[in-house]
């Protein structure tokens, strides 16, 4: 198992790429935006938190269809171990695997190439649990896209509970189960990312402006929230960015 290439980037405008094949296996993990994944002429919608697989020489093609932030990978494998396919990163876990493969890479840590092996092997793992989905597992990955595309919108999460026939109480403890925290806190922490982003996209950008458009309801609230979940107000991780 071999690590070929690991890219971060971000398209700010949206993107959309032609059909393609590689020459090694895949894999796009989407830390923010949205779109369409063409695998085989098959389209899956995609969104925040989600992933996807390919084997080398399979044609396929993305298109964002807003401001995208996304690593990708290129590497070696087993080719019984590539569960082709799009999935979602429920509880966040396989975005913290890509992020640390990234760190990994572009590091000198001893025993790098033995932690890069491990870390990819962890990863085709985790895409191959995700390759066997319940219905439950389908509903939650309908619902965690629906919430990452509309965090500038209230979602009224009883509303959304009884559309996929579950009690509240239900709901609540199954999504938190399955995410690792409330419906509420999950959409707090999802605003807090889109702000970090747009904070490091639209540098001109007014902080009322980017409060509004990752749905919080005034400026103060940003910044309490944004310095609760990060340690700092957005001013200074602003300014954090500008001086790094």
């Amino acid at each position: 198992m071999q690590l070929r290439q690991i890219i971060s980037i971000s398209h700010p405008n949206g993107f959309s790429g032609s059909e393609h094949t590689h020459a090694h296996h895949e894999m796009v993990y989407c830390f923010e935006g949205s779109g369409s994944i063409f695998i085989r002429g098959k389209k899956t919608n995609f969104s925040t938190g989600n992933y996807y697989l390919t084997r080398g020489k399979t044609l396929h093609a993305e298109k964002d269809d807003r401001a995208c932030r996304i690593i990708y990978f290129l590497f070696d494998a087993p080719e019984e171990m590539i569960c082709e396919g799009a999935y979602t990163d429920y509880s966040g876990n396989v975005g913290s695997l890509v992020k640390r493969l990234y760190e990994e890479a572009g590091g000198e840590l001893a025993q790098k190439e033995k932690m890069i092996e491990l870390l990819i092997s962890q990863l085709l793992l985790e895409a191959r649990r995700a390759s066997l989905p319940t219905s439950e597992q389908q509903d939650f990955s309908r619902i965690l896209q629906y919430i990452n595309e509309n965090l500038e919108q209230s979602t009224d999460f009883r509303q959304m509970a009884a559309q996929y026939h579950y009690s509240y109480d239900r709901f609540r403890h199954l999504f938190k189960a399955r995410v690792g925290c409330s419906p509420h806190q999950y959409v707090l922490r999802q605003r807090v990312e889109r702000a970090k982003f747009l904070l490091s996209l639209k540098a001109n950008d007014s902080l009322t402006k980017i409060a509004f458009d990752c749905g919080f309801v005034s400026s103060s609230q940003f910044s309490n929230v944004f310095f609760a979940k990060t340690g700092m107000t957005p001013t200074q991780y602003k300014k954090q960015l500008t001086d790094s």
